[in-house]
């Protein structure tokens, strides 16, 4: 494809025309996809680089349009000789360039990162506390009104003698260090990135925290408007972390009480001629607690919502990725995989096996790492998924939750069981009865004798028990026929239970001014979805006997029952 021709033909120059307009290619790429905490990572990476101890970012706000004025970061790292310096603020340029036993690399990230929300770059920095303070800066538009006039891009000039500006005086360090401001910022503006500036600055604590958790882990001070960040661990393994002070919270717990998830995995893929390292983990059981609370106040302090299907990448212990890679979770991605932490780490010396980028963000495994990582996770995920359905029954049966979840209806059933057909089951024997009664008390949770003994006289005269209860399996429903009565089981394990008939049940019990529209359409959907798979699932059923016909009093039966039920069954509370 040719481009377009200008509307004023021209004749090519002899000397030639140089292969970059400057300031449009940098105005082009301020559109490189940064979010905030991504942009900043890049800036922090510098002063890891540098070996800072300390590191101070400063968001400030307009006090009347709430909007982003201007954003620092403040490291008491080595700082920069006005040779380095000078270079700072040129793209390409890094000490480091294409090394691979560091963080930085390509001397791209920090530049392109504060172009994407700000015209103008600051630098100020000294090597040492006898030095002045040395400063450099660049502003976009100017230098684009420059290269218009004159038909040149100014270059970087020579470091000066400035201090800082005042109002980062408490930040400053006393001695070597850096400070890094963005100003003129246009991309930030209120309702655009953040409800308010401040919503901003919670979401870059969260995202930094979980990005550097590894050097916040090992003692470096990291602080964004004076919270100083705890390191937030997707895997659960890490002490002190931010969730851990939200479970030192709760009743039973206190500071300092570590709380560490189960190690499911901890193996070597092979990568190139060296390794990288995949770890897998449940959630501890102060974490997963119950069934259905994965999504309560405390899950969401806990920031575990945000880790449903979610793989971090870890290059050189920084988080260059925190992402869903598609197709790679076994059956897909399952909303109790919010609890199981997935971190795959690597020096870089294997980027280009992981597709990374030359702004450290996001990346794309190349395609036989890709395969072996999901062989990998599709012998792990599902047994963390096996693991955490048994540990959520066994919650279920201590706590008895299921036990009366469908009395109210099956006492509502007895007074209709009189107009009904009368079962022509074989009788039992009344011990046998009895021992039925007492094995299925204690399933659904009661332990004592006495509990047991309690149970077994509320339902001895009900003509129909339902319980739900947790066994392995596929099988879903488990009818036993005891004289008069029916006995049926549902399994809480069973995927219709928990996507259809766990989720309605929350809905119809909670109030409806805490249930979502989106939630209700949501469940009402994939309930329509199951119902519609139960009856073509019957079918399918029948149509494994050579005689399906055999069946057709039974279904006969079931539908007459079915619509009798519901005619006199309804409004039950």
């Amino acid at each position: 494809m040719t481009p377009a021709t200008p509307s004023a033909a021209r004749e090519p120059t002899q000397e030639g025309v140089p292969i970059l307009l400057t300031g449009q290619a940098l105005r082009s790429l301020r559109d490189s996809g940064y979010s905030l905490p991504t942009a900043l990572a890049e800036v922090i990476d510098n002063s890891l680089e540098a070996k800072a101890n300390k590191i101070i970012v400063r968001i400030d706000a307009d006090a009347l349009t709430d909007d982003v004025a201007r954003i620092a970061v403040i490291d008491d790292g080595a700082g920069m000789t006005p040779d380095i310096l000078q270079r700072y603020l040129q793209i390409g340029f890094s000490t480091r360039y294409m090394r691979t036993e560091g963080i930085g690399k390509y001397g791209v990230g920090a530049k392109l990162a504060a172009l994407n929300f700000a015209t103008k770059i600051s630098v100020w920095s000294r090597a040492s506390a006898s030095e002045s303070w040395q400063a450099v800066s660049f502003d976009l538009e100017d230098a684009i009104a420059v290269e218009a006039a004159t038909g040149k891009f100014p270059l970087l000039g020579t470091p000066k003698a400035s201090l800082p500006p005042k109002r980062y005086n408490d930040f400053l360090p006393g001695g070597a260090g850096t400070v890094v401001v963005w100003s003129k910022i246009d991309r930030l503006e209120r309702g655009r990135f953040a409800a308010t500036a401040d919503s901003l600055v919670v979401e870059l604590q969260q995202e930094l925290s979980r990005i550097f958790r590894e050097f916040l882990n090992a003692g470096i001070d990291i602080t964004v408007n004076n919270t100083s960040l705890l390191p937030h661990d997707p895997l659960f393994l890490m002490r002190g972390t931010w969730a851990e002070g939200i479970l030192a919270k709760q009743p039973g717990h206190k500071p300092g009480d570590h709380f560490p998830a189960t190690v499911i995995a901890d193996e070597p893929v092979s990568v190139g001629l060296g390794t990288a390292r995949l770890r897998v983990t449940l959630y501890p059981p102060e974490v997963t607690r119950k069934r259905f609370q994965g999504g309560d106040k405390v899950a969401m302090l806990m920031r575990v919502p945000a880790n449903e299907g979610m793989i971090s990448f870890v290059r050189m212990n920084r988080e260059i990725a925190y992402t869903i890679v598609p197709k790679m979770m076994p059956s897909g991605i399952k909303a109790s995989d919010r609890f199981i932490g997935i971190e795959l780490s690597f020096d870089a010396r294997f980027d280009s096996f992981f597709g990374v980028r030359n702004v450290k963000r996001g990346v794309e495994p190349s395609g036989v790492l890709r395969d072996r990582v999901r062989e990998l996770l599709k012998r792990y995920i599902p047994t963390a998924r096996r693991m955490l359905d048994e540990r959520w029954g066994q919650v279920a049966k201590k706590d008895k939750e299921h036990d009366g979840e469908h009395r109210a209806i099956m006492e509502a059933i007895r007074s209709v069981e009189q107009i009904m057909p009368k079962s022509k089951a074989d009788p039992r024997p009344k011990d046998e009865i009895d021992a039925k009664l007492w094995e299925l008390a204690g399933d659904v949770g009661h332990e004592s004798d006495e509990q047991r003994a309690q149970y077994v006289e509320k339902v001895r005269e009900l003509p129909f028990i339902l319980e739900s209860v947790d066994y392995p399996g596929k099988q879903f429903v488990d009818i036993t026929h005891l004289s008069s009565q029916v006995l049926v089981q549902l399994n809480t394990r069973h995927r219709f239970y928990k996507e259809i008939w766990a989720p309605l049940t929350e809905i119809a019990d909670a109030n409806p001014s805490e249930v979502s529209g989106e939630d209700a359409v949501r469940t009402a959907r994939r309930a329509i979805e199951g119902l519609t798979l139960m009856v073509a699932a019957y079918g399918k059923a029948q149509s494994m006997e050579q005689d399906p016909s055999k069946f057709d009093g039974l279904t006969s039966d079931w539908g007459k029952f079915l619509d009798t039920l519901m005619d006199k069954v309804r409004d039950v509370k």
